[in-house]
């Protein structure tokens, strides 16, 4: 009996001491082996398990492991290190520099991971801590200046506005030079409507759909340039693309943080106004006159200043909750984030929802299964732009006149006469746009290794939004259109699924032959249905809805737009000892959008790279590692596809409906569809790129040196056809770009004490996009979307010019260059419209610098941008008015040219007055074309991190303040609100409304105060 109870004893005790040894927590310090410097960001992994943490800023981890675990340590570029943990309770571990450095790993095509040595083409990553760094609710914002080669514009200061990306210039004449972009390994929509529903939505630019990601859910994204590196998503990255990897659980136990962010903007630069003449015409006081063409303002009369009384401090807040852990098989991630935008006009804002939940579980050693699903819940409510019935009409509005009256004492709305455009401050209480967003993006995963040399992986994932939006008009608005009310609404509903199987055979080869097969399959279906009613004429005037209004002036119309697009492809990779890699990938699409008999379409690419170091350390020639640590060449052929819109192939018709009532009027009508062509070909763009990674002083300098070169043909153009064809445009193949550029990325770490550290981050890039070829006898493409200011000018490619030129009036002159003036002594402007301007820049530049002295940490980010023209329609418009600096000048003047009619020398001298400026000035549009230039602090950061020793007091694992400063100094010779402009937003194809500043809300600067805080 005796014996029974000390065995059982016993035994509780081993059990007891195993239950107790489970617990251990090992911390430690992880430093460079090198200099001694701590190493932010190291991994800390459990052997055999999805147990891992990561280091702090101070390089010190925690984690709970057992005396039988063995901890494997690693950090990018450092060759990782293995500790048994025994009885041990602190593990310090230094890392040794990897001989054969930069193993860093980026997610390319289908959230398959690389590692960048192997890569022959050119890439760049943003990390997390760059992205919250930057503080910009929009994704896409959060890339400025930090990839070379990529180009980000917004389309205003309004809370919740859209933002266009370009990366290497543009591909097509007239199709969406945008990249795709990837979440998680799925394509997500980005798209930007140019106009939902009518009563002028267009000219309030929407939101670009990047807009509902979280940035504060965001591990990385990694840019993907040229065609090469994009090849294996088909035909939509046909313009690059944009991969964004969600965070995963991580750290064993459960892990809490909550951070916030209270943000307060203001106005950054509005234009300056004329204060010395006042409301009138032909220098005679008008008090029914809108513009400013009056005689000169009486000593002591108060001149107001309408414009810049017009703005508010916008404030803003974001908090975010997330939970992150793992055990041996399951890791997860959870996040719900709340952001509410204020705006710096009243009645607008920007709200936004998410809830994220990411997991995954291995199912035995062979299995995992894992899946996310990210709910976004968005709220815009925006005011018309872009028009003097915008609420920038406040530029032009007479100075003599105190623009807050604007109300009769019976409430009506107080106007100078029925032809004006209504007051700015009636315009933001009655004029509403509002527009709601809910959207789903749900990924499913199965990661199958039936054999250790083969695995098999299934993605499926859909992104699905529903979208409502309504303009109204209330009544008492001066629109012509809609003086007793107007309403139009639109409800859609938008759907990408995409369903990829990937098979990757593993397999060395004659031992220093490393071979990697990837054979997939990828379908894409994606639709779109949108309803659209309008209707006039409110009943009841204090009630805005479309069941208010008379049933003869409804319209109601439906769209339903379906594509589907069916890919093959194989990605073999060949690996000699490390230092020699070759790439070679195809892919083969079937397209729902173009002729059955040509919607096939293959493209290759192969790509090559050679570490430098290690062929010359294969040779016997073994470079220092204190001065030349790595070097590497790569290059890169592709050829890539891009298919037509949806639905231009056939002609379509559609019923339309103008009224609700129970025997409805209909008509059969175009549906607004081009007139089919059933003989479009895929446009096909070649591209060639060639580089060079260099590493310097143990790494601490980079250089990274790409050129590229494309040329894409048989471009997809919609021309004009005759009305008799039922139809105003129908689509062909004709024209070529050729696109050219140099990328340039530096980094260094210039101070590496233990105490001090200085890092500096530079990107270069230079790019010209080129029209080689029109259709027929063209010599340019005209693009209607951002045709602005009274049809002085607009974009336009040019034949043998650039795609993003600028095509406007110019003043007429003789061969020597002399003006042609009429009889009258005045200039003429020049019938025919040409080339004025290229709004591509020289050549762009963002630098980073970072400082770290303990806990406290300061970065900043300065964007330079060379050259490129900006076209100011905002002071042709205000020239227009009279209250343009330049309609100071009312005198008289005798022009420099010659009488056409004589070819005499002119002496006629001709007052400057309203009708100058009006009818002959304002007509021409050379004179408005300016230098967008700038150098631009983007943003300056300050981060403390609260001292371990404090923490432990108070049982909190971090706690880090901020204060950032975002747009504080601009510097540039435009004279308008910001050259950084796109007059018609984001949603514009080919080469876009940027470089076009037409009455846009203007930018704005801010500052930001956050925490963030760890459990």
């Amino acid at each position: 009996m005796k014996k029974k109870l000390l065995m059982f004893f016993l035994s509780a005790f081993l059990l007891a001491s195993q239950a107790f040894a489970q617990e251990i927590t090992v911390t430690g310090k992880i430093t460079s082996a090198e200099d001694g410097l701590p190493l932010p960001g190291a991994s800390i992994k459990i052997k055999g398990t999805n147990i891992f943490g990561q280091t702090d800023q101070n390089g010190m981890y925690s984690i709970k492991a057992s005396p039988e675990n063995v901890l494997v340590f690693n950090y990018i570029g450092s060759l990782p290190e293995e500790r048994t943990v025994g009885t041990l309770r602190v593990i310090n571990v230094q890392l040794k520099t990897d001989s054969k450095v930069l193993n860093e790993i980026v997610v390319t095509a289908f959230g398959v991971k690389q590692e960048v040595r192997g890569l022959g083409f050119s890439t760049q990553s943003v990390k997390a801590k760059e992205i919250v760094d930057s503080k910009q609710p929009n994704l896409v914002n959060a890339l400025q200046g930090k990839i070379a080669g990529v180009q980000i514009t917004n389309s205003s200061g309004s809370a919740g506005a859209s933002s266009n990306i370009m990366i290497r210039g543009g591909s097509s004449l007239s199709g969406n030079n945008q990249p795709l972009f990837v979440v998680d390994g799925i394509p997500v929509d980005n798209t930007t409507p140019l106009g939902q529903g009518g009563l002028g939505a267009g000219s309030a630019p929407a939101s670009n759909r990047a807009i509902d990601i979280n940035p504060d859910d965001i591990e990385s994204i990694t840019v993907l340039k040229g065609p090469a590196a994009a090849a294996l998503y088909g035909i939509r990255a046909a313009s690059g693309a944009i991969v964004v990897t969600t965070k995963k659980g991580s750290g064993g136990a459960a892990r809490v943080n909550y951070q916030n962010t209270f943000s307060l903007d203001q106005v950054n630069r509005i234009p300056t106004l004329q204060d010395k003449y006042k409301q009138g015409e032909q220098g005679v006081y008008n008090a029914t006159a809108s513009d400013s063409w009056g005689p000169a303002f009486s000593s002591g009369e108060q001149v107001y200043d309408n414009l810049g009384n017009f703005f508010k401090n916008a404030f803003a807040q974001n908090h975010d909750v997330s939970v992150s852990g793992s055990s041996d098989q399951t890791r997860y991630f959870t996040s719900a984030s709340l952001l509410d935008q204020g705006s710096i006009v009243d009645n607008s804002d920007f709200k936004r929802k998410s809830f994220r939940l990411n997991a995954d579980t291995k199912m035995g050693e062979k299995l995992t299964v894992g899946g996310s699903a990210n709910y976004v819940r968005t709220d815009r409510t925006y005011v018309p732009q872009g028009s003097a019935n915008g609420v920038m009409g406040a530029l032009y509005w007479p100075r003599n006149e105190d623009m807050k009256n604007y109300l009769n004492p019976n409430g009506t709305q107080r106007v100078f006469n029925v032809a004006d455009n209504d007051n700015p401050y009636w315009t933001i209480q009655n004029k509403p746009i509002i527009n709601s967003i809910n959207r789903v993006i749900a990924i499913g995963n199965i990661d199958y290794n039936p054999f250790s040399f083969l695995n098999v992986a299934y993605r499926l994932g859909t992104d699905y939004y529903s979208e409502n939006f309504k303009a109204i008009r209330m009544p008492g608005t001066l629109e012509s259109d809609a003086v007793r009310g107007a309403i139009a609404q639109t409800s859609g509903d938008n759907q990408i699924t995409t369903s990829t199987i990937i098979v990757t055979a593993k397999k060395t080869v004659a031992k220093d032959f490393k071979l990697s097969l990837a054979l997939g399959q990828n379908l894409e279906s994606a639709s779109n249905r949108t309803t659209t009613s309008t209707a006039t004429r409110f009943i009841d005037p204090t009630f805005p809805s479309i069941n208010n209004t008379v049933a003869a002036d409804r319209t109601v119309s439906e769209r339903l737009y379906r594509r589907r697009i069916f890919g093959l492809f194989g990605d073999l990779n060949v690996d000699w000892k490390g230092m020699a890699y070759v790439n070679l990938r195809a892919r083969n699409d079937w397209s729902s959008t173009l002729p059955v008999t040509d919607n096939s379409f293959f493209y290759p690419s192969v790509s090559g790279a050679l570490i430098l170091t290690d062929i010359l350390r294969e040779m016997g020639i073994k470079p220092g590692d204190d001065t030349f640590s790595y070097g590497k060449i790569r290059a890169a052929y592709s050829e890539v596809g891009k298919d037509a819109p949806a639905h231009v192939t056939t002609t379509s018709l559609a019923s339309v409906t103008n009224t609700f009532t129970i025997n409805p009027r209909g008509f059969i009508t175009n549906a607004n569809n081009p007139f089919g062509n059933p003989t479009l070909v895929p446009e096909f763009t070649k591209a060639f790129e060639i580089g060079t990674d260099l590493r310097f002083l143990k790494n601490r300098i980079g250089i990274d040196v790409t050129y590229y070169n494309s040329k894409s043909s048989n471009q997809i153009l919609a021309t004009r056809v005759p009305p008799s064809a039922g139809a105003f445009l129908t689509y062909l193949n004709g024209g070529s770009i050729q696109n050219e550029g140099v990328e340039f990325v530096f980094n260094a770490q210039a101070i590496t004490n233990p105490n001090f550290k200085w890092s500096v981050d530079l990107n270069f890039a230079k790019n010209t996009s080129i029209v080689k070829a029109l259709p027929g006898t063209l010599d340019r493409i005209e693009l209607s979307d951002a045709w602005v200011s009274a049809n002085a000018a607009q974009g336009a490619a040019f034949l043998n010019g650039s795609l993003f030129g600028i095509n406007g009036n110019v003043w007429k002159r003789n061969a020597s260059g002399q003006l042609l003036l009429a009889n009258n002594g005045y200039p003429q402007v020049q019938t025919a419209l040409t080339n004025i301007g290229d709004r591509n820049p020289d050549f762009t530049t963002g630098i980073t610098n970072t400082f770290t002295h303990k806990n406290l940490s300061f970065a900043f980010m300065v964007d330079v941008r060379v050259g490129g023209k900006v076209f100011n329609a905002t002071e042709n418009s205000l020239v227009r008015s009279g209250l343009s600096t330049k309609t100071l000048d009312r005198g008289t003047k005798v022009f420099d040219g010659v009488i056409e009619s004589t070819g005499v020398k002119n002496t006629i001298s001709v007052p400057l007055n309203q009708n100058y400026y009006q009818t002959i000035y304002a007509n021409q549009g050379y004179d408005f074309v300016e230098d967008g230039g700038w150098y631009r602090l983007r943003y300056a950061t300050f981060s403390y991190k609260m001292p371990a020793k404090f923490l432990e007091k108070i049982d909190v694992k971090g706690l880090n303040f901020t204060l950032t400063g975002r747009n504080l100094l601009l510097i540039t010779n435009y004279s308008g609100v910001d050259p950084e402009v796109s007059g018609s937003g984001a949603g514009v194809g080919g080469s876009g409304s940027f470089g076009f500043d037409n009455l846009g809300i203007p930018a704005t600067r801010g500052v930001d105060f956050g925490l963030r805080l760890t459990l």
